[in-house]
């Protein structure tokens, strides 16, 4: 039988997302957003839609062979009332750029909403990055 309780089904679902980032998957990552996905990444840029995000996630992995980023949750407020719940956390990751390895860490909020079958969806996602730095000389 299928764990009802949200918390854990919200837990469950962005470990299931970061695997999804870890393997590339972009079928997989765009398959936790709701219809109306918004997110403002670390770097101010806004998208929205779930096409964009499938765009964005699939030309950054074709660039970049060493993009990765990975959530932790930190806290998660829940509201049965109006089936929604807000997650908070940090975040880091790594990309390249001018033949460099940059790792970023910052903290993250996303607002997960209950849909009619019962899959929790994360409708919006807001990272704010509190830390850059390059790593050391990267050559693709």
């Amino acid at each position: 039988m299928k764990n009802l309780d949200p918390q854990h089904e919200i837990c469950k679902a962005r470990r299931r997302y970061n695997d999804a980032i870890l393997h590339r998957d972009v079928d997989a990552i765009c398959s936790f957003f709701a219809p109306d996905y918004f997110v403002m990444t670390g770097r101010g840029i806004q998208s929205r839609g779930m096409q964009e995000q499938h765009r964005r996630w699939a030309e950054s992995f074709g660039s970049d062979p060493i993009v990765c980023y990975r959530r932790r949750t930190t806290g998660l407020s829940i509201s049965k009332q109006f089936a929604c719940a807000e997650e908070r956390g940090s975040w880091a990751g790594k990309y390249s750029l001018s033949q460099s390895v940059i790792l970023v860490a910052g903290v993250y909020s996303a607002k997960w909403q209950k849909q009619q079958n019962g899959e929790w969806l994360i409708q919006t996602e807001v990272f704010t990055t509190l830390k850059s730095f390059t790593a050391n000389s990267y050559k693709r």
